[in-house]
């Protein structure tokens, strides 16, 4: 526990020390570790149903798309996760990062890996498993990057869920 909190007390301190950078002050190598660490900070907030976390990964005119559709904008967004929380509240979430590539030109970076996520059904106790693909677009504003748009594709369905 100590290890775990020593080491996001020491991520802090990095994000703050280099909060007020703007980009080209920045090398390749620290911008990839900055999208490495807003990553995990998906998966963290996500399973721990921190939505104020969440939302400081997102663009103001974020666009989340999956099978059942698209949501624009943070707040709709927020909205989405929010509900998935209270109507799956065993819901959990991965992002495994394969993947990620910058272009200094655009300040914009391309993030793709697996994607997994599984809940217990509240009406027949069964579990259902989603597992697929998934690629975000991560924009550099306000010296910090955000999600400005991502994809997640189921590739695979078990469950309850699935059936329907």
């Amino acid at each position: 526990m100590i290890k775990n909190y020593s080491a996001l007390l020491l991520l802090i301190a990095v994000l703050c020390s280099l909060s007020h950078l703007s980009y080209g002050q920045i090398s390749k190598q620290k911008h990839l570790e900055l999208l490495k660490a807003r990553s995990e900070t998906w998966n963290k907030a996500f399973n721990s149903r921190d939505t104020t976390a969440l939302a400081g990964l997102f663009s103001a005119q974020v666009t989340l798309s999956n099978a059942n559709g698209s949501r624009v904008g943070a707040a709709e967004n927020m909205r989405n996760f929010q509900a998935l929380f209270r109507l799956r509240p065993d819901i959990a979430w991965m992002n495994r990062t394969q993947f990620t590539e910058i272009d200094d030109q655009w300040q914009v970076a391309y993030e793709t890996g697996e994607w997994n996520e599984s809940w217990t059904n509240t009406q027949d106790q069964s579990k259902t498993r989603i597992t697929g693909k998934y690629w975000l677009m991560w924009k550099y504003e306000n010296n910090r990057w955000a999600i400005l748009s991502g994809i997640f594709t189921p590739l695979t369905c078990g469950g309850g869920h699935c059936k329907e």
